[in-house]
């Protein structure tokens, strides 16, 4: 009983709303009636498809059937492993530790699963009768299709020496740039010869195909040629070179004297991206100045590290050849590592800070 009076009093109180309006309740209303017309206008609209078409239900879902000598490969779940474990991977490089090894032991597993699928797969199609194979004598008259070309591949090897000399500069950024402009005006080249060829189609209604390309045994081996003196070049290896970076002089003389370094003052030559000398000393518990001889085309720093890895400097990159010095706090006595923070596992040693 006080259920129903409790409803009839609700009843009530919303038609006192509607009979002695308050305006600012209403408007408190709004949302509620226009939920009601969503949901009246969402079920009118149900309703009026369910009563459009035959009243006969549709059959059953049929299971796919692969037609006969047609070999579909079955459904597989490695795709999605591989998506985690590559996923895994990729947190494990931003994050490191136990992420990273789950990573790849899970990208490795679900590789070798895909491998086992993919070979068990073969051996089931070996097993089949092989059709004949269809060799088409060329495209149909009246049909042109651009015959295949090498351009792309070595378009592809020239950007990628062009990107190596932008790390690494010198001689590998020269040939990375006249690889990739060789490739490209090649291209060109192909590009013009075949729209020569539909240009002379429209008078003779013929359209001829270049013929396929012959391997660029010339060109690769060329590049690979400079490619490798280049590396040689920027790296140093000839002509040779003395620790602190100049031409080695005749057998037996001796190094030119000057005056006393300071041993307030360190100094570093980069060149060929590598540092020249892999040792450096400097006293502890003084401000220490640091000439910084960058002869490279490329950016570099020299950062000093303690023995936990933490950096105790972080200098300033800046793009040769230049030279600048810089000023260092002083360092506690001990052994420090030295790098650059743009090439660390090239350009790398060790400053040991005297007692």
């Amino acid at each position: 009983m006080e259920l129903l009076q409790d409803a009839w009093n609700g009843i009530l109180d919303l038609t006192k709303l509607l009979v002695i309006p308050d305006w600012g309740a209403l408007i408190a209303l709004l949302p509620v009636f226009m939920g009601i017309v969503v949901i009246a206008f969402v079920a009118r609209t149900i309703l009026m498809y369910a009563r459009i078409g035959p009243r006969r239900r549709r059959p059953g879902r049929i299971k796919p059937v692969t037609p006969d000598g047609i070999h579909m490969p079955g459904p597989t779940y490695a795709p999605i492993f591989a998506a985690i474990g590559t996923f895994l991977l990729f947190m494990g490089l931003v994050f490191n530790g136990w992420i990273l090894v789950l990573g790849l032991i899970a990208l490795l597993l679900t590789l070798l699963y895909w491998g086992r699928e993919g070979l068990t797969d073969y051996d089931h199609v070996a097993h089949h009768p092989q059709l004949e194979p269809v060799v088409h004598a060329g495209p149909p008259p009246g049909v042109h299709l651009p015959g295949p070309s090498f351009r792309p591949i070595l378009a592809s090897l020239g950007v990628a020496v062009l990107f190596a000399g932008l790390v690494f500069g010198g001689w590998v950024l020269a040939v990375g740039v006249l690889f990739t402009i060789t490739a490209l005006l090649g291209w060109l080249n192909d590009a013009r010869k075949e729209y020569k060829q539909v240009i002379r189609a429209d008078t003779t209604g013929h359209l001829e195909n270049e013929p396929a390309p012959t391997w660029p045994k010339a060109v690769v081996s060329v590049f690979a040629f400079l490619v490798i003196v280049a590396v040689a070049l920027t790296a140093g290896w000839f002509p040779p070179r003395s620790a602190v970076g100049g031409t080695a002089g005749p057998a037996g003389s001796a190094a030119p004297s000057g005056p006393p370094a300071d041993p307030g003052t360190i100094e570093v030559v980069a060149q060929g991206v590598k540092f020249t000398t892999a040792t450096l000393t400097a006293p502890a518990d003084k401000p220490l100045k640091v000439d910084f001889d960058n002869k490279d085309p490329a950016s570099h720093d020299v950062d000093f590290l303690d023995a936990a890895g933490k950096k105790v400097y972080d200098m300033k990159e800046f793009t040769g050849p230049a030279k600048k010095t810089f000023d260092v706090p002083a360092l506690a006595a001990g052994a420090y590592k030295f790098e650059c923070s743009i090439h660390p596992a090239l350009m790398n040693g060790q400053l040991t800070v005297g007692g």
